[in-house]
């Protein structure tokens, strides 16, 4: 009986109000926090315990989506598990709670090239098995289906604005000494991105992608993926799911994995080429990614989040600014020989 009140005392603040063991039809005999989870052990197996802020809809969404996954033959995810009278999830004052299986393993090492092979496949067949989505009423989100070009114009003036407010004038601290000193090449960059979306076949890959009725993951990451005892490769949190173009989910990934190596045309090659393997990239879609990837997304979130919104220190910002220039000869580089087809 000790062991049961500590439990119950231990989970209080996470799922207030709320009798999991009830709920869920199982004995809790263990658990502890595991960074934005409760790893719950039980009777019937080991389980994580989250906590998210989103809206039911949008939760539902997730939900759906993974199932969704499951039935079309992509396992490698956690499922949620349904409380006693079947619901996916549990209200309670501070947000949303819900139980899925608990993926034993360790984050992956993008760094290892058979690992970062298996992210890629992951990825392939991710998209692959999405297609033919249909959410029910209650599964709904703010649809991401097209708006790049109005986003990457948006985030370029915020570049060109931020420029017209310094530019002339003697810097009055490092951050806008930095910033003058960087801008000017990263300005380019943007301007080259947005006239290259704008000129390729963007619009035909989206009305392809739409009536195809796939779903992206939205955070393909390395801490989201888990490589098993058995070393097999599996996916976690699926927070940022939407409807998408698989295109988008695939340049931030490869940006993230390319800035790692410094824009190496062989790690890009291999991405590419791998992920095409599992399922094809066409010769438009490979325009768009292009397009996407000249645009210095992680430059514009310093500026915006160092001068506009304030989120960043000026430190954090100086940081991401040299960093950008320093790898800009081998970024575009890699973009010259982009392939134009695979």
């Amino acid at each position: 009986m000790a062991k049961e009140k500590e439990l119950t005392d231990e989970l209080r603040d996470f799922a207030p109000g709320v009798d999991l063991e009830d709920a869920y039809g199982l004995k809790i005999l263990n658990a502890n926090q595991v960074r934005a989870v409760v790893k719950i052990e039980t009777d019937r197996g080991t389980f994580a315990l989250k906590k998210v802020g989103h809206k039911p809809e949008k939760l539902q969404f997730i939900c759906e989506a993974q199932e969704h996954l499951w039935n079309n033959g992509f396992q490698k995810l956690p499922r949620f598990v349904k409380t006693g009278d079947g619901r996916p999830f549990i209200e309670v004052e501070d947000g949303l709670i819900f139980l899925s299986n608990w993926i034993e393993g360790k984050e992956s090492n993008v760094n290892d090239l058979v690992q970062l092979k298996q992210i890629v496949r992951l990825q392939a067949e991710l998209h692959r098995a999405s297609r033919g989505f249909q959410p029910s009423v209650e599964a709904h989100i703010k649809t991401r289906w097209a708006g790049w070009i109005e986003r990457f114009e948006e985030e370029l003036a915020d570049i060109a604005d931020t420029y017209k407010r310094f530019r002339g004038q003697q810097p009055q601290s490092e951050l806008e000494e930095v910033f003058l000193a960087t801008v000017e090449p990263m300005l380019e960059m943007a301007e080259t991105g947005v006239r290259e979306l704008k000129a390729s076949p963007y619009r035909e890959v989206l009305r392809r992608e739409r009536n195809l009725r796939g779903f992206v993951h939205g955070d393909f990451t390395y801490h989201n993926f888990i490589q098993t005892p058995d070393d097999e490769m599996m996916v976690i949190d699926f927070d940022y799911c939407a409807h998408e173009l698989r295109a988008h989910d695939f340049a931030r990934f490869m940006r993230k994995m390319l800035r790692r190596t410094d824009w190496s045309v062989d790690t890009g090659n291999l991405i590419l080429r791998t992920y095409h393997e599992v399922d094809h990239l066409y010769e438009d879609e490979l325009q768009v990614l292009r397009a996407v990837l000249f645009f210095p997304q992680r430059y514009w979130r310093a500026v915006e989040r160092g001068f506009l919104s304030l989120r960043y220190t000026p430190e954090g910002s100086i940081k991401k600014m040299r960093q950008e220039v320093a790898r800009l000869d081998n970024w575009k580089r890699f973009l010259d020989s982009f392939p134009t087809r695979l």
